[in-house]
């Protein structure tokens, strides 16, 4: 239907003219429309006394040649799998359109969409990566930790045991102490990150930000727009701000990337492990060694053991822990995104495109969701020196109540006011 209600008012007040008497030629200029406009509703009005003048769609009611929705979400699924780059036969290699019509092909997906067809689908779903946007030498607004506790990083590592079984195993680091918590288990789901979270904030304590990338298991899925899930409300119920690194920039997360190069070094490679049970059996030994032992050498000199020794530790306890709910409602507090202004002058957000503005093109944004006052903010930081610019502010509307915090996740935590925006 049309949704411009004056233009219909205005086809209404022509054919009421009309019927009662007056001429076409008055009509006509009174109107500011022709003779064709007139008879067009005149003739339509005969036809459907009851109308609404509203228009019609002039699109064919079926599309013999449209790409079917199935075919679509299967390029969707391989592109994401050649980008997640998780098996042998992925982890090198193009992700482009030609590399994923070769893999629909090789599947016997028919029909099989051409080349130009799927390029379209990516852009439709915003999975293509535009090269103005690549460029490295824009500033990345890097938090700094300024206390234990400060800022959490998780990431999940994949490997397969010896007769093919895969393990996914989860680090959360303590970007100040190198503090490491482990889990393993035998999927990557929400609800199995929301175990192992419970288990970091327990074991290490509740952080002020829990860092993560953009893994459909963190951020909540991909498919549809404001979806807040079971892993960011959770950190909003606890008091925890998510922040999510810019997307297919794994290396944002160094420090974490960096414990996973060491885990692999000193502890996967030797040994081999045919059970998920001893993996899990001989993970503390290796996390008992590296907390006591080993000296990273950012922290000169110090273990990570030395370096929480004394300090004061919100953790999550028992008794906290049964306070939080099966299921999660949403929570006051922020969920913050860095993300890289594309050639387009879009950045992404929980499944959405938001135009920044053309003068931002390349740059790195901050966007803060606030829960609480419903907003979405845009910031900028030009570089290490200058202060935090506000690009635009805009409502969020979320299509749920959103609950205060309980009193007992209410905390005054410290923060680095100096490098956080807003």
């Amino acid at each position: 239907m049309d949704t411009c209600t004056a233009e219909q008012a205005l086809r209404r007040e022509a054919i009421r003219r009309l019927l009662q008497g007056e001429r076409p030629c008055d009509i006509c200029r009174d109107l500011n429309r022709g003779r064709t406009w007139l008879h067009k509703w005149w003739s339509h009005y005969q036809l459907n006394p009851k109308t609404d003048f509203a228009d019609r769609s002039r699109s064919p009611h079926t599309s013999p040649h449209q790409t079917p929705s199935s075919v679509e979400q299967v390029v969707i699924r391989v592109r994401r799998l050649l980008e997640a780059g998780q098996s042998p036969e992925t982890c090198y290699g193009f992700v482009g359109h030609r590399a994923i019509r070769a893999e629909l092909q090789r599947l016997g997906v028919k029909p099989l969409p051409s080349l130009a067809t799927i390029q379209r689908i990516l852009a439709h779903h915003d999975l293509t990566h535009p090269r103005g946007a690549v460029a490295d030498n824009a500033y990345y607004p890097e938090l700094v930790a300024w206390a234990p506790n400060a800022i959490h990083a998780t990431d999940i590592i994949t490997k397969h045991l010896y007769g093919g079984q895969v393990v996914q195993n989860f680090h959360t680091f303590d970007h100040y102490t190198h503090a490491v918590f482990m889990s393993q288990h035998p999927d990557k789901q929400s609800a199995t990150v929301s175990t192992h979270l419970l288990g970091s904030w327990a074991n290490l304590g509740i952080p002020v930000i829990e860092q993560m990338d953009n893994e459909d298991s963190f951020r909540g899925g991909h498919s549809h727009p404001r979806i807040i899930g079971k892993v960011v409300r959770l950190c909003l119920f606890v008091g925890v701000e998510a922040l999510f690194i810019p997307e297919y920039e794994g290396r944002r997360n160094y420090w974490v990337e960096g414990f996973h190069s060491l885990w692999v070094e000193g502890f996967w490679s030797r040994e081999t492990f045919g059970e998920l049970a001893k993996v899990r059996t001989e993970a503390p030994v290796f996390g008992r060694w590296y907390h006591r032992r080993y000296q990273p050498p950012s922290l000169e000199g110090k273990t990570p053991a030395q370096m929480r020794r004394g300090i004061e530790t919100v953790r999550l306890t028992a008794a906290l822990r049964r306070l939080i709910p099966e299921r999660l409602p949403i929570t006051r507090g922020r969920i913050s995104f860095i993300r890289k202004v594309d050639t387009m002058e879009k950045v992404r957000v929980l499944n959405e495109s938001w135009t920044v503005g053309r003068k931002w093109i390349g740059e790195y944004v901050w966007v803060i969701v606030d829960t609480a006052k419903q907003t979405i903010t845009f910031w900028h930081k030009a570089d290490e020196q200058s202060a935090w610019k506000e690009i635009k502010s805009r409502q969020y509307r979320l299509n749920e109540v959103v609950h205060p915090p309980l009193p007992e996740f209410r905390r005054n935590r410290s923060r680095c006011r100096e490098q956080w925006p807003g």
